[in-house]
């Protein structure tokens, strides 16, 4: 009894977590987010002594499951996975039931970087083979991306803008269409990221002409950075894990620390690395925090610079 009466708060609540967690996926199953979510999960299990469960909740690119993730009571129990840029872009292009300070970082799992891909067969062979071809044709070269204002389109606008073309942006519901509109021929290239095409780049079906890395990916070994071309255009995706603001502290520190031990270790990084083929990036919530920071102002700069629509005007 005088044990329990000397420590009472802490027996009166129990270590966190007492029963499972929920993590929240913005987009469908089968794609790198979701994979990724479901890879995480199986390391992330023991590291917290409870199950995570992985719910698909995809519409309005990712919005919806940002909103609940905002929104969702800050006890540690319901966790999401949050994007840049599409979740810093979607306030600011249209009004959206959630802000970037709804959020607290966990740790960053997946970055790849955006691609310029085309038919093999097709008349691009080079980067500059493109924009030769735009620079004659301006707006009748047709370029697939995801979504308005997901990193594939806003990559295009961004290297439009830099190289000084103009293309015609094609909107498609996700990457998969998108590839298969190229892949018929109805298209000329694709904007994407790097686990979207890996295997078909393999299988030669389509070919990667340029990345928007800051330096060569081994994949695509003979694919120049825009960089290395002399535009500055450096684009991707970041796939973080977030719970709500608000989170007490010793739960963050409890999901941080559980995070990193998770995506660090060998097993995770040979299932989700090597066998998955999926561009694993651990950043810790520090570190994403601050690439966040950075994305958000580079955003509104573009924003600014392309005068794109804000609040849905």
């Amino acid at each position: 009894a005088s044990e329990q009466g000397s420590n009472s708060s802490e027996s009166d609540t129990p270590a966190y977590p007492t029963k499972p967690v929920e993590t929240l996926v913005g987009y469908a199953a089968g794609g790198a987010s979701d994979i990724i979510a479901r890879t995480v999960a199986q390391y992330l299990e023991p590291e917290l002594g409870q199950s995570v469960a992985v719910i698909n909740q995809e519409g309005a690119g990712g919005e919806i499951a940002y909103t609940e993730i905002a929104n969702a009571n800050a006890d540690g129990y319901k966790l999401g996975y949050i994007n840049s840029p599409a979740t810093i872009s979607i306030p600011l292009s249209r009004k959206a039931n959630y802000t970037m300070d709804d959020f607290e970082f966990i740790g960053n799992v997946l970055y790849h970087e955006n691609l310029v891909v085309v038919d093999p067969n097709g008349p691009y062979q080079s980067f500059e083979d493109l924009v030769d071809d735009a620079k004659a044709n301006p707006g009748k070269i047709t370029v697939g991306n995801s979504g308005a204002y997901a990193d594939d389109h806003l990559a295009s606008l961004k290297l439009q803008k830099e190289v000084g073309i103009e293309f015609e942006d094609t909107m498609f519901e996700g990457t998969g269409p998108s590839i298969a509109a190229l892949m018929g021929g109805h298209i000329d290239a694709v904007i994407c990221n790097v686990a979207d095409v890996v295997q078909r780049v393999e299988d030669g079906e389509v070919a990667v002409i340029a990345t928007m890395g800051e330096e060569r990916n081994p994949l695509f070994e003979d694919a120049p950075t825009l960089k290395e071309l002399g535009f500055d255009v450096v684009m991707g995706n970041y796939t973080t894990l977030a719970a709500p603001a608000g989170t007490p502290q010793e739960v963050l520190d409890v999901l941080r620390e559980a995070l990193e031990n998770a995506v660090t270790s060998p097993e995770y990084m040979k299932a989700a690395g090597e066998e998955a083929n999926l561009p694993i990036q651990f950043y810790n919530h520090e570190e994403i925090k601050e690439i966040y920071e950075k994305s958000n102002e580079d955003l509104k700069n573009l924003w600014e610079d392309l005068n794109l629509p804000t609040d849905g005007s």
